[in-house]
């Protein structure tokens, strides 16, 4: 790469917040540690920090099976988890298209659904979870309602609807008793899945990463201002940092901002969700073909293109010549150059991005700064499937938090939601 190519594609990547002096880790944690300060207060904030009133731990009921129902953006699902030995085996397994998603729907519609899936395993479970990804508003009494849906969603009739409530009514309808229910946040699954299934850890916090950017950490639930006489117990606590509007905007996020579901919403989701990466490249690409960093051919091809997901993106990473789409449109040489830098880039800045959340909730808490002590960090989500966009946030991990002074492990467990929802489960009887 000529020189006068490299200026023009560090100013590319200068414009679009993509180089480390427009992610300074330091700024950013302050903000996020803002935002989450107000929400606790009851002030307007982008970052909703949300107790959960679960407990954080208790007694694994070895040998008794609990029903798990999980909703998320694209399957309602559900499985049957029972401990025995230190493990989880999970069994029965079914699933359905999420109500809502290809067409519009009531909650009622996604609540049948769950209990379509799970009435033939109440025969022999003991407990029932309903694992959600949404924010919840809990009412200290294991119930709670439904903040929002996610922009891929259209769901009505949540509003200030109490969920457990609700399907108590559909099993009602169906001339069924249930049995005791527990609605379990997803970030706080994860990390209840990290401590049941990997023990002995002095703190724990989740971080998932997928289609949405959460995370959770265990404090006492007098942490929150807002709520005057909120049980002081040990609980976990859902961030949902996908919210934030705090962050670094480039040219091609405003962009994206614009074409997208709620402008003006969802900031950092747009930036770093699994869903949204592919279309961030996609734009940037196009910003480069605008600043002659691309041939004749390349820039034609690019603009061809209405979407482009992370797997297609993925696949010209792994093999530059030969790895599908992006390497036919990319095979002259100087081309090839610039779309492997500007991948990097947008990979690198989500991978900045997450850890940047990540150390703001290892601050609050003040947990990571001894060694002899580490952190373990569970992970959730697409985002850690993603070979390169795990070694941009490995990579990391063990570069800017480690600088900072921050000691942490990396646990990854397979149905971390379903196991750490029916932990939750069996530590409420």
């Amino acid at each position: 790469m000529n020189d006068l190519t490299q200026q023009r594609l560090d100013a590319l990547l200068q414009a679009n917040s993509m180089t480390p002096d427009r992610l300074d880790q330091t700024t950013l944690s302050q903000m996020f540690l803002a935002q989450m300060r107000v929400a606790l207060y009851g002030g307007v904030s982008s970052i909703p920090v949300l107790p959960t009133f679960l407990k954080p731990f208790g007694t694994l009921h070895e040998g008794t099976p609990v029903a798990v129902a999980e909703i998320d953006d694209r399957e309602v699902r559900v499985s049957l988890v029972t401990f025995s030995g230190g493990r989880a085996e999970v069994t029965d397994a079914d699933r359905f298209p999420v109500p809502g998603r290809e067409y519009p729907a009531p909650l009622a519609d996604l609540l049948f659904a769950v209990a379509e899936l799970a009435q033939p395993l109440l025969d022999r479970a003991k407990a029932l979870a309903l694992c959600l990804p949404f924010p919840i508003d809990y009412d200290w009494q294991g119930d709670g309602a439904i903040r929002s849906f996610p922009g891929t969603m259209t769901v009505s009739d949540f509003a200030q609807k109490p969920v457990l409530a609700a399907l108590r009514e559909e099993w009602k309808s169906r001339n069924v008793t249930p049995p005791p229910m527990t609605l379990v946040s997803l970030p706080a699954a994860v990390q209840l899945a990290a401590g049941a299934l990997h023990p002995g850890q002095k703190r724990y916090v989740s971080l998932t990463w997928g289609s949405v950017f959460d995370l959770a950490f265990t404090a006492p639930g007098s942490i929150v201002v807002r709520q005057a006489g909120t049980p002081p117990a040990l609980t976990p606590f859902a961030c949902g940092f996908g919210h934030a509007q705090c962050v670094p905007f480039g040219l091609v996020d405003l962009i994206q901002d614009r074409d997208s579901y709620a402008p003006g919403q969802d900031l950092l989701l747009k930036m770093l969700s699994t869903e949204h990466l592919g279309d961030v490249y996609r734009l940037t690409m196009i910003k480069a073909s605008e600043r002659k960093l691309l041939t004749f051919g390349g820039s034609r091809d690019i603009l061809s293109m209405r979407r482009l997901n992370l797997a297609t993106m993925t696949e010209f990473l792994a093999d530059p010549q030969n790895g599908g789409t992006l390497a036919h449109y990319f095979r002259e040489g100087e081309d090839r150059i610039v779309a492997l830098a500007v991948a990097d880039a947008v990979l690198d800045r989500a991978a900045r991005l997450a850890c940047a959340a990540l150390a703001t909730v290892l601050q609050f808490i003040g947990a990571g700064q001894d060694p002899e002590a580490p952190v373990c960090v569970a992970l959730h989500g697409e985002a850690f499937s993603c070979p390169p966009l795990m070694q941009a946030f490995q990579t990391r991990v063990q570069t800017e938090l480690a600088q900072r002074g921050l000691h942490l492990t990396l646990w990854q467990g397979e149905n971390a939601p379903a196991v750490g929802a029916a932990a939750a489960a069996l530590y409420a009887l």
